[in-house]
C-alpha cells in the first residue's frame, strides 16, 4: 500500500472498482480456494470443543468449570466480533501486490503459530490463581491473529466465483469446514485426556498445540501458492481516510433489509448452537457418565472428552459432510431458502432428543439428525448471503459482518449458557441441561423462520 506524501492517508483502492467475477470455477479451483477453511475449523474445533474445556477442567477448580471457561473465552470472542468485519472491510480497499485477501492471511498466521505455541507451554507459567487470567489473554490473542488470516478470505468467493456458481462453492466450503472439524474433533479426543496423570497430560496439551500449529502452516501455505488474486491498482483511485472508512463500514439496515434479515437469522441460528457447544463436554460428563460407565461401541471408561471427541463429534459430523456439498449444489438448482427452512426444523429438533433422551445412544441419534441439518445449512447460508450482498463490492467488509453474527454468539450464548448451568446446577434431574436445550430450541426457531423476510432470493 501506498502513503500518502500530503496528508499522510493510505492511498488504498476503492472496493467499488473491482470486477465481479465471471469466469467459470473448476473442481480444483473450487478446492484451492476452501482448503484454508479446513485448517481453519481443525484448529478451532480442536480447541473449543476439547482442549480448552479439558485445560479449563484439569487445570482451574472444578466447582467452577463452566464459569471459568465462559471467562476464558468470552473476551477473547468479544475481540473477534470486532476484529474480524473490520479486518475484512479494509481488505476490500488493500493494494498489496499479492492481492486483497492473502496478505492478511500470511501476516494472520504467522502471528496465530506464535500464540499456539505460547498456550501450549502456558500452564507451567502460573499458578492456578493467575493461570485462567492467562488463559483468557492468550485466547484474546489467538481470536485476533486468526480472524486478522480468516476474515478477508471469507470474500474470496464472492470475488472469484460467478453467482451461478455459489451454491457450488459454498458446498466446498462446507464440505472442507466439516472435515476439518472432524478430524480435529478425532485427533484432540485421541490425544488428550484429563484424566491421565498430570505430567503426561501437560505432554498431550503441548502435542495437540504443536500439531494445530503445523496443520495451519502447511495448508496457508498450499493456499497461498495456488489461489492467484489480481491485486487492485495502485493508482487512479479515490484517496482513503479513517473518518470516510469508519463512514463506510457501518450499514443502514433499511437500505440493504435482505441483507440484515440473513444477518439477524445467522446471529439467531447460531445462538442456538453456542449457547450449549462449549457445555457438551460437561453435559456428557454430568448427565450421560458416572462412576462404572462405560463408553457405547469403544467399551471403555466413560469420560466427557472422549465421548464428545469420538462418539459424537464425528457421527454428527459423518452426516454433516453427507449433506454439506449436495444442499450447496441442490441450492443452486432449487433455490436456497426452502433447503434452509429443512435444515433449521432439523437443528430444532435435535435440542428435544437431549431432553427427552438422556442416554448416550439418544446422544448419538442427535449428532446423526443434527449432522444432516448443520451440514445442509452451512453451505446454503454461505450462498444465500452471497446472493444478497449490497452491490457496493465491499464482500470482505459484508463478509465480515456475517462472520461477526457466528462470532458474537460465542459472547451472548455462552455467557448465557453459563449463567443458566451456573445458577440451575443444584436442581435435580439436570434441569439446568434442560432449560438450556429449550432455550436454544427457540433460538433455531426463530433464526430459521426470520429467513422468510428475505425477498431478494429464492
Amino acid at each position: 500500500m501506498e502513503i500518502g506524501k500530503d496528508s499522510g492517508e493510505v492511498a488504498m483502492s476503492a472496493a467499488a472498482t473491482a470486477e465481479l467475477p465471471i469466469r467459470r470455477v473448476s473442481l480444483l479451483e473450487h478446492i484451492n480456494i476452501n482448503v484454508f477453511w479446513f485448517a481453519n475449523n481443525f484448529h478451532w474445533q480442536a480447541l473449543l470443543a476439547i482442549v480448552i474445556p479439558s485445560m479449563v477442567a484439569k487445570f482451574l477448580p472444578v466447582s467452577q468449570e463452566a464459569i471459568n471457561l465462559t471467562t476464558v473465552v468470552l473476551w477473547g470472542t468479544i475481540v473477534a466480533v470486532i476484529v474480524n468485519p473490520l479486518v475484512g472491510a479494509i481488505s476490500d480497499y488493500a493494494t498489496f501486490r499479492l492481492g486483497r485477501r492473502r496478505p492478511f492471511m500470511i501476516i494472520g498466521t504467522v502471528f496465530n503459530i506464535i500464540v499456539l505455541v505460547a498456550f501450549a507451554f502456558a500452564p507451567g507459567w502460573a499458578s492456578s490463581t493467575a493461570l485462567l487470567a492467562l488463559f483468557a489473554v492468550l485466547f484474546i490473542l489467538l481470536q485476533i491473529a486468526n480472524n486478522v488470516a480468516n476474515s478477508p478470505w471469507s470474500a474470496i468467493i464472492a470475488d472469484k466465483v460467478p453467482q451461478s456458481q455459489r451454491g457450488l462453492a459454498a458446498g466446498f466450503n462446507g464440505l472442507l469446514s466439516l472435515l476439518g472439524t472432524a478430524v480435529g474433533s478425532l485427533v484432540a479426543g485421541a490425544i488428550v485426556n484429563k484424566h491421565d496423570p498430570l505430567p503426561v497430560y501437560r505432554q498431550e496439551i503441548v502435542q495437540i498445540f504443536l500439531l494445530i500449529a503445523a496443520v495451519q502452516i502447511i495448508f496457508v501455505t498450499y493456499t497461498v501458492l495456488t489461489v492467484k488474486e489480481t491485486p487492485l491498482p495502485m493508482t487512479g483511485q479515490e484517496r482513503f481516510s479513517f473518518r470516510r472508512f469508519i463512514r463506510r463500514f457501518l450499514f443502514n439496515p433499511l437500505h440493504y433489509p435482505d441483507m440484515a434479515w440473513v444477518l439477524l437469522a445467522r446471529l439467531l441460528v447460531m445462538m442456538g448452537i453456542w449457547t450449549v457447544y462449549y457445555f457438551l463436554q460437561y453435559y456428557f460428563d454430568n448427565v450421560l457418565g458416572g462412576p462404572g460407565v462405560r463408553t457405547i461401541i469403544y467399551n471403555t471408561p466413560f469420560s466427557g472428552e472422549f465421548f464428545n471427541g469420538l462418539v459424537f463429534q464425528p457421527a454428527l459430523l459423518l452426516t454433516a459432510l453427507l449433506t454439506s456439498i449436495v444442499g450447496g449444489w441442490a441450492s443452486d438448482h432449487w433455490g436456497r431458502k426452502g433447503l434452509v427452512y429443512l435444515s433449521g426444523a432439523m437443528m430444532a429438533v435435535v435440542c428435544l432428543v437431549f431432553i427427552f433422551f438422556q442416554t448416550q445412544y439418544g446422544a448419538l441419534i442427535a449428532a446423526l439428525i443434527f449432522g444432516v441439518g448443520f451440514g445442509a445449512y452451512t453451505s446454503v447460508d454461505w450462498a444465500l448471503t452471497t446472493d444478497v450482498l449490497p452491490p457496493t463490492n465491499e464482500a470482505g467488509k459484508f463478509m465480515g459482518f456475517w462472520s461477526m453474527m457466528g462470532i458474537l454468539p460465542q459472547v451472548i450464548g455462552t455467557a448465557i449458557g453459563g449463567v443458566i448451568l451456573q445458577l440451575l446446577q443444584s436442581l435435580p434431574n439436570h434441569l439446568g441441561y434442560t432449560v438450556l436445550f429449550a432455550v436454544t430450541t427457540l433460538y433455531f426457531a426463530i433464526g430459521t423462520l426470520a429467513i422468510k423476510q428475505v425477498r431478494g432470493a429464492r
